[in-house]
C-alpha cells in the first residue's frame, strides 16, 4: 500500500509539472528578433559561396552599427566606452588622410620625386596601423584611383611622371596559429599580410561590379568640379625649421597651406554628408580577401592633379586615394536596449534585450556581436529582492529557461514613496530630540561613514558660518579635559554602531577602502585647487613644483586615453619597422628599395597625429643624438653629403595653437626642438626612457610582415617581396610610460596635459644589433580625464579614491560618465546606488543618487547653507507582498489527505 501511494504521488507531481510546462521547450519563450535575422544571414555567407551571392546578401543594413562617431559631434556629445574602437578607427583614417595629403602636396616638385614615400613606406605604414592597434583595428589600407599613383620605386621600366592603373596596399592581421615558427599553435596577433589589391585578375575595385569595395563610391572618382570648396578644405600649418643644433633657420613660422579632407559645420548631421571627413560603410563580407564581415572607416587623400605639370592653371586639388581602416563586425558592441537618449535611432538591434517590465536596460562594454551585453536594473519605484544582489545580468537572462524567466529577474515595488524634500530655509534651527550633550559631542568627534571627520578642536570652534551664533556650553569644555573617559565612551559607541555585513564579520575585518577618507578628500581639494589656479597667464611666475600634479592624479589615463597612446605607438612601430629593415642602397632589378627618412616625413607624421584627434594637443618624435640620417639631396656634388646627412638632434614637435589674432581659430604648428638651446635629451622623460631601453631589449615583441607586391607596373600578378617575411622588434603598449599631469608652460601648448612616451629602435651602423633611437610622445589634454572617486584597493595609485560622498552603509559607489565631453576633470562622476536590502525612497523618476548632487549638497552643509545632504540615503527595504497559488494549495491539501488516509 505504501509503495502504491508513493507511485501515485509521483505520477500526480509529474502530471502537474507537465501541465504547468504545457509541453513546450524550456527555451521556447525566446522569440526570434533582429539579432537572429542578422545571425542567420551571417552564417549563410561563406568563403566558398560568397562570389555567387548578390550584393544585398553580402551587406547588412547600415543601422546594424549604431552611434558611429561623426567628426563635427566629437566635442559636443559624449563618446562612451562601447564606441572607443570606432572612435580610434575614425581618428586613424583621418590621420592617414592628413599625412598623405600633406606629404604629396609639400613634396610636389620634380626634384622631390624620390623623397616621396616609397613602396615599403606605404607597406610599413599600413602594417604599423594594425600592429599598434591590437583590439582596435584589424586592417589598414590606402586605395588609389585609376592612374592617380606615381611610383618612385620603378627604376628603369617606368618613365618619370607615369602612373600605374590601380594601387592599393592593404594590411590585415593574420591568424598565424598554423605558422611553422608558431610551435605553441596559438594565435599571436603579431603577423600581418600585406597585399596590393590593385593586382591580379580580380583587381579592378573601381568597377561597379566589384562587390567588396563600398568605400570607393563614397569618394571616388572625384568629379565634383565646382564643389571643390565643399569637399576639400584648405589647412594652414606653420613650421619652424632648424638645420643646426641650437639655432632656427628663421625665428618665424613658415606657413605651408595644403588641401585636405573636408571640414563640416556643426549643423551637418547627415550620416554620409559630403562635408564629413570620415565616412562609414555598411557591414560587408570581404569576399576573397580576409573572408570576414567587416566595417570600414574611410577618409579622402587630396593631391594636385596632374602632378608636375608646367601648366599650373590645369592643376587642381583632386581626391586621388582613400585611406581605409577596417574592423571585424563581430568585434563591435551592439546596444540591445530600447531607444532612449543614450541609445538614439537608428539602431537595428534596439529592443532585443529581455528585461522585465519592472526593470530597464543598461548596455555593458566588451561583448561585441553576441547576446548578453546588457544588464537589467530596477526602474524608479522598484528595488532588488533580498535574494539577489545588484542588477540582473543579460548573460543569466539569455541562458534562463522559461520557468526561470517567469519567476525571476523581477524587481519588487517600493511602497510609500516620499516626495523629494526641498531645501530647509535658513531661519529654521535644527534641533535633536532626546539627545544628551554628551551624545552631541560624540557625534562631532566620532562621525558616521557619511559625515565629515573633524577634530575635537574644530568641533568646539565657534564659527558663525557653521554654528550660527551658538555658544559652546561649559559642560563641553569639561569633557574635552577628560579625554580618556571620552575615548572609552567613543569606542563603546562605535562598537554599538558597527553592523556586520555577513555572518562572522568583525570590526577589524572592515577595510579602510569601504569608508570615506577625509584626508584623501582634503588632498583632492588641494589638487583641484592647484589645477584651477594655474593657467597660461601666471604659469611663468610659479615655481617648477607647482606646474606638476602628483602621479596618482592621472589615474585612469592608461585606460581612458588608450586610443591616443596607440597613436604614438603606431608611429613608434612604423619607425622600428623602417629603421630595422630599410637599406637605401638596395635595388632589386627594376625595383628600387626605399630611401632614408627625411625631415618632411616625420613632420607630416606628427602633424597628422595632432590634426586627427581633438584630445591630442601635442605630439613629437625625438631622435637620440646622431641617430637621424637623411638621404642626400638629388644631384648632390658636395662631398660632405655623399653618404647622407646625420643630424646631431632632430625632434619635430607638432601642437595645436590658438592665437588671439585669429579670432580663436585653431592653427597647427610644428617646431624642430633641435633649434632650442637646451637639448631635449636632457629632459627627464627622455633620459628615463633611454636608461630603460639603452642596453636591455628583453620584452620587446617581434612582429612579422608578409609583403606581396606587383610583378610589373600593370599589376599582372602578386609576387613576394625580395625580403619575405620582414621581421622587426617593437614595444607593446605596456612598454610605454604615462607621465604625471604637467602644465606645459612652453609658449606652445600652455595647458595641463598628461603625456605618453613610447620608445623606438633601429639598427646600429653595422646592422648587427638593435639600438635605442628615440621616443615618440603625445600630450593629451587633462580636462578629458574622468575622475574615479569610488572606493579602491589600497594598492591602487588613485588620488581621488575613497572621496565619493555616498552613504556606504546603505549605498555603494559606481562610476558615472559625465555628459560634458570637453571638461571631465571634475568631482561627481559617480552614482550612489542602494545596497542589497535597501531601497530608493523618493518618487523622482530616479533609482540612484547622482554624485554631482551629493558633492553640491555636502559643500552646502560645510558652508552652513540650507541643504538636504542628510536625506540622501537609502532606507531599509520593506517586505514583499505574499501571493497565494490556489493550484499549489489544492495540490498540497490533496496530498495531505492522501497521506493521512
Amino acid at each position: 500500500m505504501g509503495y502504491l501511494r508513493c507511485v501515485i504521488t509521483c505520477v500526480i507531481l509529474a502530471l502537474f509539472f507537465v501541465w504547468t510546462g504545457s509541453g513546450k521547450s524550456v527555451f521556447q519563450w525566446m522569440r526570434p528578433d533582429n539579432f537572429d535575422e542578422i545571425m542567420d544571414r551571417m552564417t549563410t555567407v561563406t568563403e566558398e559561396n560568397c562570389r555567387s551571392k548578390p550584393r544585398h546578401e553580402i551587406e547588412f543594413p547600415s543601422e546594424t552599427v549604431a552611434q558611429r562617431p561623426r567628426y563635427n559631434m566629437l566635442l559636443t556629445s559624449a563618446i562612451y566606452s562601447n564606441r572607443s574602437q570606432l572612435l580610434h578607427m575614425h581618428n586613424m583614417a583621418l590621420n592617414r588622410a592628413h599625412f598623405y595629403s600633406f606629404i604629396y602636396q609639400r613634396l610636389n616638385r620634380s626634384v622631390d620625386f624620390n623623397f616621396q614615400p616609397g613602396l615599403m613606406y606605404l607597406y610599413m605604414s599600413a602594417t604599423a596601423d594594425v600592429t599598434a592597434s591590437q583590439g582596435f583595428i584589424n586592417g589598414s589600407a590606402i586605395f588609389y584611383d585609376n592612374h592617380c599613383y606615381y611610383p618612385n620605386w620603378y627604376n628603369k621600366i617606368l618613365d618619370f611622371n607615369k602612373t600605374t592603373p590601380l594601387f592599393g596596399p592593404r594590411a590585415w592581421r593574420e591568424d598565424d596559429y598554423a605558422e611553422t615558427t608558431n610551435y605553441l599553435r596559438e594565435p599571436t596577433n603579431r603577423t600581418v599580410d600585406i597585399h596590393d589589391y590593385g593586382t591580379g585578375w580580380n583587381s579592378n575595385y573601381s568597377s561597379q561590379a566589384y562587390k567588396t569595395a563600398p568605400w570607393y563610391p563614397l569618394w571616388l572618382p572625384d568629379l565634383t568640379g565646382n564643389q571643390d570648396s565643399l569637399t576639400k578644405f584648405t589647412y594652414a600649418v606653420g613650421i619652424k625649421f632648424s638645420n643646426e643644433t641650437g639655432k632656427f633657420i628663421d625665428n618665424e613660422f613658415v606657413a605651408i597651406p595644403y588641401f585636405g579632407p573636408p571640414q563640416p559645420g556643426i549643423n551637418d548631421n547627415e550620416e554620409n554628408s559630403p562635408s564629413l571627413p570620415v565616412k562609414w560603410t555598411k557591414p560587408y563580407f570581404d569576399c576573397g580577401r580576409s573572408n570576414k564581415w567587416i566595417v570600414t572607416a574611410s577618409a579622402p587623400v587630396v593631391e594636385y592633379m596632374p602632378r608636375y605639370s608646367d601648366f599650373i592653371h590645369l592643376r587642381r586639388p583632386r581626391t586621388v586615394a582613400v585611406s581605409a581602416m577596417d574592423i571585424e563586425f563581430e568585434r563591435i558592441d551592439i546596444n540591445p536596449c530600447p531607444i532612449s537618449d543614450g541609445n538614439p535611432e537608428p539602431n537595428y538591434f534596439a529592443g532585443t534585450a529581455r528585461c522585465k517590465p519592472s526593470t530597464m536596460c543598461e548596455v555593458i562594454h566588451g561583448f561585441g556581436f553576441r547576446r548578453g551585453g546588457y544588464q537589467c536594473v530596477c526602474k524608479p519605484g522598484y528595488y532588488y529582492p533580498w535574494w539577489h544582489d545588484g542588477p540582473f545580468l543579460g548573460l543569466e537572462i539569455e541562458q534562463a529557461t522559461g520557468a526561470e524567466y517567469d519567476v525571476g529577474f523581477e524587481c519588487l515595488q517600493v511602497e510609500e514613496l516620499m516626495v523629494p524634500p526641498n531645501e530647509m530655509p535658513s531661519f529654521v534651527e535644527r534641533k535633536r530630540r532626546s539627545a544628551s550633550l554628551q551624545d552631541r559631542f560624540l557625534d562631532l568627534i566620532s562621525p558616521s561613514d557619511s559625515s565629515p571627520r573633524v577634530s575635537p578642536t574644530e568641533a568646539l570652534s565657534d564659527s558663525e558660518s557653521t554654528r550660527q551664533k551658538r555658544s559652546t556650553p561649559r559642560k563641553v569644555k569639561k569633557l574635552v579635559a577628560k579625554r580618556s573617559a571620552i575615548k572609552s565612551i567613543r569606542e563603546r559607541m562605535q562598537e554599538r554602531r558597527f553592523i556586520p555585513r555577513y555572518q562572522g564579520e568583525k570590526r577589524f575585518m572592515r577595510h579602510k577602502r569601504d569608508l570615506f577618507d577625509q584626508e584623501l578628500y582634503a588632498r583632492m581639494e588641494k589638487i583641484l585647487y592647484r589645477k584651477q589656479n594655474t593657467n597660461k597667464g601666471n604659469c611663468r611666475t610659479k615655481p617648477d613644483y607647482e606646474l606638476f600634479l602628483p602621479g596618482d592624479a592621472g589615474y585612469g589615463a592608461e585606460r581612458q586615453f588608450e586610443g591616443e597612446a596607440r597613436t604614438a605607438l603606431r608611429l613608434s612601430h612604423f619607425l622600428c619597422d623602417f629603421l630595422q629593415n630599410i637599406d637605401e642602397y638596395e635595388e632589386f632589378g627594376s625595383v628600387r628599395g626605399d630611401k632614408r627618412l627625411n625631415e618632411t616625413h616625420i613632420l607630416g607624421e606628427v602633424l597628422a597625429n595632432v590634426m586627427s584627434n581633438f584630445k591630442i594637443l601635442g605630439s613629437g618624435a625625438f631622435f637620440d643624438r646622431y641617430k637621424f640620417r637623411m638621404s642626400p639631396p638629388e644631384n648632390n656634388t658636395d662631398p660632405r653629403f655623399v653618404h647622407g646627412i646625420t643630424r646631431e638632434f632632430f625632434g619635430p614637435f607638432a601642437y595645436t595653437h590658438t592665437a588671439a589674432d585669429t579670432d580663436g581659430t585653431e592653427k597647427f604648428r610644428a617646431v624642430d626642438y633641435a633649434g632650442f638651446k637646451a637639448p631635449y635629451t636632457q629632459q627627464r622623460w627622455f633620459r628615463d626612457m633611454k636608461a630603460r631601453w639603452q642596453t636591455n631589449f628583453e620584452g620587446l615583441e617581434q612582429y612579422t610582415a608578409k609583403p606581396m607586391v606587383r610583378s610589373d607596373p600593370n599589376g599582372t600578378s602578386l609576387v613576394r617581396w625580395e625580403h619575405y617575411p620582414l621581421r622587426y622588434f617593437a614595444p607593446k603598449y605596456e612598454h610605454g610610460e604615462w607621465l604625471r599631469p604637467t602644465f606645459k608652460c612652453d609658449g606652445m601648448v600652455d595647458e595641463w596635459v598628461v603625456t605618453y612616451v613610447a620608445p623606438f629602435f633601429g639598427m646600429n651602423p653595422l646592422k648587427t644589433r638593435l639600438e635605442f633611437h628615440g621616443v615618440v610622445t603625445v600630450d593629451v589634454k587633462l580636462d578629458f580625464l574622468e575622475l574615479r572617486q569610488c572606493p579602491g584597493d589600497y594598492s591602487v595609485a588613485n588620488a581621488f579614491k575613497n572621496t565619493a560622498r555616498c552613504h556606504f552603509k546603505s549605498q555603494y559607489c559606481l562610476p558615472l560618465p559625465l555628459q560634458t565631453p570637453t571638461q571631465r576633470y571634475l568631482r561627481g562622476a559617480y552614482k550612489c546606488e542602494c545596497r542589497q536590502g535597501y531601497e530608493y525612497p523618493f518618487n523622482d523618476l530616479s533609482w540612484f543618487f547622482d554624485g554631482q548632487m551629493m558633492e553640491e549638497e555636502y559643500n552646502k552643509m560645510l558652508r552652513g547653507e540650507p541643504n538636504r545632504y542628510d536625506t540622501l540615503k537609502c532606507r531599509i527595504a520593506g517586505a514583499s507582498s505574499v501571493t497565494i497559488s490556489w493550484l499549489l494549495l489544492s495540490l498540497s491539501f490533496f496530498l495531505y489527505l492522501w497521506n493521512r488516509s
